[in-house]
């Protein structure tokens, strides 16, 4: 495990969180789920692919807010055949879908239960390209290696408390 890895350090956030527990976090993940070594902490590229996996799931309760994970293809492919215990070649585009949800499910799973209580996890939601989170800011990222590909970048994502809420307006009858 590099130091950069190891020493992260900042304050906790609003959520109980500080950038260790994302790396702690994402090293138990790459351990237990993809049979890695510790995850590198690395640079990322200046654009993704446009074809970049991003899944991310929903986190409520003492905060609000979401985790994310950008996954490059050549990297959804690979990480879907480990987690799936497939080969590369028999790989699809739902399978990729699936374990791109159950990875970022396990990593909010595992940030919902550090952080602030009571919290609660929502559904994953996966989506070829970028996907947006109005209203957020990045509070926690770490982007690391995989074989070569563009990095893999997991973000936590804090709602602004001061978002302006629109509410419908009742249907009349």
């Amino acid at each position: 495990m590099t130091d950069a890895l190891t020493q992260a350090d900042s304050a906790p956030t609003e959520s109980g969180l500080d950038d260790q527990d994302l790396v702690e976090i994402v090293n138990e993940v790459w351990n237990a789920y993809l049979q890695q070594p510790d995850a590198e902490p690395v640079d990322e590229a200046d654009s993704p692919d446009p074809r970049t996996i991003t899944a991310a799931v929903s986190i409520t309760g003492a905060w609000e807010g979401h985790v994310r994970v950008l996954v490059p293809p050549s990297a959804a492919g690979d990480i879907t055949a480990i987690m799936l215990a497939m080969e590369p070649g028999e790989v699809t585009d739902q399978d990729v879908t699936d374990a791109m949800g159950e990875l970022v499910n396990v990593v909010g799973g595992n940030i919902k239960n550090r952080g602030a209580q009571p919290a609660k996890l929502g559904l994953p939601v996966v989506a070829t390209g970028k996907m947006l989170f109005p209203a957020t800011r990045e509070t926690h990222r770490l982007a690391v290696a995989w074989r070569g590909a563009t990095p893999i970048a997991f973000s936590v994502l804090h709602v602004n408390p001061d978002r302006p809420v629109i509410i419908a307006p009742k249907a009349v009858r």
